[in-house]
């Protein structure tokens, strides 16, 4: 590589890193969340179906706790693409760590480790959060599966009030000892990184000089490395190696003189026990599924029976934390879940009596919304499946709640079939 490139290619990074400096100087645009809509729908519709999520306390104050708590069905439609839910973990999506979690249980068992989960089984979920950094956040709960990656579940906004200088975490150790955890360790943090940035420093800049890089490249281009190094900087190299060496052996022992009592990683595994099936009278099969691209609307034939001693009445589809609902399941929906989350044009079907004890009878329901492009659902026509799936929910006389898990292929169209 001769003088000419390597200049060539020093103005081209030079112009890189000053873009990427200037940009965040330049860009002055708010930012907002919802960055759950660049994952796949296919990981979204088909693999976690969320229900019941509420975000308790959407108003806090600096070191207030709070939680976030719901359930989740994992789908019996799993994508062959996604590993199985073999090895799983609860988290929670929010931009950066503005809240402290204090503790995460599923169905009642603490998760500070991950475990299986069964596909096709519920699960509750509860997440105790603690205020740390004020500001209007995005807030999700997260379901990681390993060697999947995160799946984001429906987001909902919480702010926190107050001074960030005014949180607290103290904590008492096992030894007695009491301090804040938001603050232990800064100091001796800092010096480390400022000590092995100076090393660092040293090291590159013992070789700029001997020669410059320049005049190096051509040398290693020319003749290769060796003639490059002389005793002298293999004794620098020497004296590097045994310096690092000593100086981390000697941390090591200095912290664990300070610290001999401690607890190791867990790396254990939690052995969850889904929630007990429900006994559910009500059996639904879809039988064909189109979406209208232009029209923006899923439609669905359902074969469904009610094998109970009471009506059903249908009242909501819910996928990828969108909930789509009738006149009757508008009057059973949370007033404080995410309006953007909920399809103002609703659901909508071409028989909406209740099913009798013992009826069996073929619904056609259209779910039809702006949503399914705002949500970037509607790509779910480019993967090669072609499937979704969701929760059907349906309400007995009495008030009683049964959810039905439905998927299937889904036809895309650009007019009605039969229209």
């Amino acid at each position: 590589m001769n003088a000419k490139h390597l200049f060539k290619h020093f103005v081209i990074g030079f112009c890189g890193v000053a873009t990427l400096a200037l940009t965040p100087v330049l860009d002055t645009t708010p930012a907002f969340a919802h960055g759950e809509r660049s994952q796949e729908p296919f990981l979204r519709m088909r693999t976690v179906n969320w229900y019941d999520t509420q975000w308790v306390g959407k108003s806090t104050q600096i070191n207030d706790v709070t939680e976030l708590r719901g359930k989740f069905h994992l789908s019996e439609d799993w994508p062959r693409a996604v590993v199985k839910p073999t090895r799983t973990f609860l988290n929670i999506g929010s931009p950066s760590s503005v809240f402290l979690r204090l503790s995460s249980k599923v169905n009642g068992t603490p998760m500070f480790v991950s475990g299986p989960m069964e596909i096709g089984r519920d699960y509750e979920y509860v997440v105790t959060l603690k205020a740390r950094l004020p500001g209007h956040h995005h807030i999700h709960p997260m379901f990681a599966v390993k060697d999947a990656g995160p799946i984001a579940g429906p987001g909902g906004w919480m702010d926190i009030t107050g001074k960030y200088e005014d949180f607290t975490h103290p904590i008492k150790t096992l030894t007695g000892e009491t301090f804040d955890i938001e603050t232990m360790g800064t100091a001796t943090g800092i010096m480390w990184h400022l000590f092995w940035a100076a090393v660092a420093i040293l090291w590159v800049g013992w070789y700029m000089i001997r020669p410059m890089y320049l005049v190096r490249a051509r040398v290693l281009a020319a003749y290769g490395d060796e003639i490059l190094l002389d005793p002298i900087d293999r004794k620098f190299a020497a004296a590097m190696l045994v310096f690092v060496l000593v100086v981390v052996t000697v941390g090591y022992l200095a912290a664990d003189s300070r610290h001999p009592v401690t607890v190791p990683l867990q790396a254990g595994e939690t052995k969850v026990k889904p929630l007990p099936i429900k006994p559910n009278p009500m059996t639904v099969e879809v039988t064909h599924a189109e979406y209208d691209v232009p029209g923006r609307a899923l439609r669905m034939t359902l074969h469904a029976t009610n094998n109970g001693t009471e009506p059903l009445t249908i009242g909501e589809f819910t996928t990828a934390g969108i909930r789509f609902t009738n006149a009757f399941g508008a009057t059973k929906l949370d007033p404080n879940y995410p309006a953007e989350l909920v399809a103002a044009a609703g659901l909508t079907m071409d028989k909406d009596a209740a099913i009798l004890p013992g009826q069996t009878v073929d619904i056609n329901i259209e779910s039809k919304d702006v949503l399914w492009e705002v949500q970037r659902l509607v790509d779910i026509l480019h993967d090669p499946d072609q499937r979704f799936a969701g929760l059907l929910m349906s309400w007995t006389e009495s008030g009683e709640r049964l959810i039905n898990p439905i998927w299937a292929p889904v036809l895309p169209v650009f007019t009605r079939l039969g229209a």
